[in-house]
Order: structure tokens, then sequence, then C-alpha cells
């Protein structure tokens, strides 16, 4: 096995097979809110429909709410990966697939393409390639945005030949649309013909904010039109498996906050997770890192699943942070505030731990949450020791 996997982790997939996996940042969208997109009866959403006809899940989370992190979890499996680590992309290159990155986004901000392996396939662009057709004049790394259109423009200049898809591939896009400020040079006005400028973004204006936001989860739909039509015309959609999901959600002043990766609550980590095949069990609530091995099978590898029970999630780092927090399989949602010590379930307020009873339920949800923090860490330290 490899390094920090099961003994019998060894994908092998289906041979011949193109395979798509298609993922961006389109923040708090789950299925039930695509429905609400778009008033205009002829603008039809792409993935409204693609839940529809295929599998997604009716809980799925970020595990960190952070851009980098989640990236990771989703390309390793692990909540927090150790060094030198696998990744679905060394799973695909095993089995005699081509590997691509299109990206909007810089993906070395954070180690991320390193930690991924996103380097190691045939084809690697993203941001920092395209810097000097940034939406912003913002040059610093974690700052770079790159329009999703010119992120098809380079996938048609390397992928619009029907003579390179002889060998299978797995592709991997990164469409930046619903980021602050959530409106740029470019994009699409679907929903609004009037976005909010970014010095007038602040609590007083917050529908105008939401509905800029939501035009830019439009204009996402609307890129993944596109994208898909550009696979009908090369023959490769029906035996494509697309999959769309996002590395955190985002509050829109809902609780206080404008961004993500300030509170473990749905506006910031609940994410979308819908494939374009039906049958798949996605039932449960599901973390960036069960992705992995989801979509290996979907792809016709028999990897075993080992989801935990319940989502767990935490801000700042692994092994020192803020506050932990566990949405359970009915949908509850444990926080615990380690600087604090303060313990908040559900909607109820927030108590002290050391206010509960020893054989309250509450204080055995707050110790299970602390038992899953203390075996992810484990987890991680004997990965890097091996």
């Amino acid at each position: 096995a490899a390094k920090g996997e099961d003994p019998e982790f060894n994908p092998r997939l289906r041979p011949k097979k193109e395979y798509f996996w298609s993922g961006w940042d389109l923040a708090d969208l789950v299925p039930s809110d695509i429905m609400a997109l778009f008033e205009d009866p002829t603008e039809k959403a792409v993935m409204e429909q693609m839940a529809n006809e295929g599998s997604f899940a009716r809980a799925a989370y970020s595990h960190v709410g952070f851009t980098t992190a989640s990236l990771k979890s989703l390309f390793t499996g692990w909540v927090e990966p150790p060094s030198g680590v696998r990744s679905m992309i060394d799973d695909f290159l095993d089995n005699g697939y081509q590997v691509g990155v299109f990206s909007g986004q810089a993906e070395d901000f954070g180690d991320t393409a390193d930690v991924t392996g996103m380097r190691r396939g045939r084809f690697f662009i993203d941001a920092e390639d395209l810097r000097e057709e940034r939406a912003f004049s913002f040059a610093a790394q974690g700052s770079l945005y790159v329009d999703g259109r010119i992120v098809l423009r380079e996938f048609d200049a390397r992928m619009s030949d029907p003579a390179e898809w002889a060998d299978p591939q797995f592709l991997y896009f990164n469409f930046q649309s619903a980021h602050f400020p959530y409106w740029a040079p470019g994009t699409d006005l679907i929903l609004t013909d009037d976005p909010i400028a970014r010095e007038d973004i602040n609590l007083a204006n917050r529908d105008h904010v939401a509905r800029t936001y939501w035009n830019s989860i439009a204009y996402n739909d609307r890129l993944l039109s596109e994208l898909i039509e550009r696979l009908q015309r090369l023959g490769v959609y029906e035996n494509s498996l697309i999959v769309i999901t996002a590395d955190h959600g985002e509050s829109l002043f809902d609780d206080g906050f404008l961004g993500h990766g300030h509170m473990l609550n749905r506006q910031q980590t609940e994410i979308p997770f819908i494939v374009n095949r039906p049958g798949l069990d996605l039932s449960g609530p599901i973390g960036l890192a069960d992705m992995r091995r989801i979509i290996l099978n979907a792809a016709g590898a028999s990897v075993p699943q080992h989801r935990t029970a319940g989502v767990f999630q935490f801000l700042g780092s692994l092994e020192r942070p803020g506050a932990i927090g566990r949405i359970s399989d009915d949908g509850d949602w444990t926080v615990f505030d380690l600087g604090e010590e303060t313990v908040q379930i559900g909607s109820d307020a927030p108590v002290r731990y050391h206010d509960l009873e020893p054989e309250a339920p509450e204080r055995q949800l707050v110790d299970t949450l602390i038992d899953q923090w203390a075996r992810a860490r484990l987890a991680a330290r004997s990965a890097d020791r091996s």
C-alpha cells in the first residue's frame, strides 16, 4: 500500500473510458437552491438537470471552509493530508489516464498543486500561467482570478482535436466566479444587470450582494453548459463521468460575516456534490475527504468506502484548531470552541463544557467529537512517520 493508504486500497479502473471531474467554487449551493436561480424560463439550470437525472448528496460539507485545505482533502481523501500521500491524480495516472488541470486560480497557492500532484499530468494551466489576463490588478498569488471562458479557451487549444481523446482523460476544471467580489469583467449578467461594486459591499447592501453572488453561480452554470457542449461536439460526452463540487460555502452577512472560514456552520461549509450518473449511494452527510473513494468507485474501481459516521470539521490546523465540529448522520451540528471551552449543539445557546453533566447526552456528543479529532490527528501523525 502507498503511504497512509489502507492495504486494500488499490483502485483499478475500467479501461478506455473518458472520465471528467469538473469542480469549482460554487459556494453555498445545493440542488434545492438551483431551481430558484433562473426566473427566465428560457434559461435552464444545467446543475439542476444533472442532479435530477444523476445523483446528488443532500448533505455534503467542507471539513475546513478554506480553499487550499479543501482541495487537498478532495484529491487525497484526507481531512488534513500528511506529506507525501497519493492523490486521485495518481490513481488515474496509474490506470493509463491522461490528466489535465484547467484552473482560474493559482493552484500553487498554499502548496495545493504540490500536495495533490496536479503538475504530474499532461496539462497544467492555472491563473499563474494566465496572470496577464487576470480580471483584477491584484497580482498576489492568492488573489489571482481568471475568467472561466479563458479557462475554456485553454481547454480548446489543447483538447479540441478528437485525436487527443485516444486515451482516457481525467480533467479538472476550477471556475472561480463565485469568489469575492462576486463579479468581474467578463462575467455574464444573468440574474442582475447591476452587479454590486466592490467598494459598496457591506451589511447595508446585503440584498445587492446576494443578487450579485447568485449571478456568479448562474454564470458558473452557463460555463458548465458550454463545457458539456464541447464534449458533445467531440463525441465523448455520453462516455463521461462529470462530478461537481466546491471547496466551501459562503456567508453573505447571514451570520454577521462575509466570506468563509470564520465559523463551522451551514452557510460557510455546506457544498454541492452532484454526479451525472444515477443510482449512486450519496446518502448521509458526506465530507470532501469521502469523495475520492466515491469518485473512484463511480469510475469503475472497487474501493472500500470507509465513510465515518458524520462529518468532522475544524477551524485552523488539525493539530491546533480553534474549534472542532461534527455533523451527525441526522444533520445535527456539534461545535466545540477550544479557546472558550464552550459547546454549541444545533441552534442551542453555547454552554461551557465543564458545566455539562458527565452522563448528559450533550456531554457524550462532545466526547465523541473530541475522540474523532484525536483519531484524525493520530492518523495524520502515523502517516507522517511511515
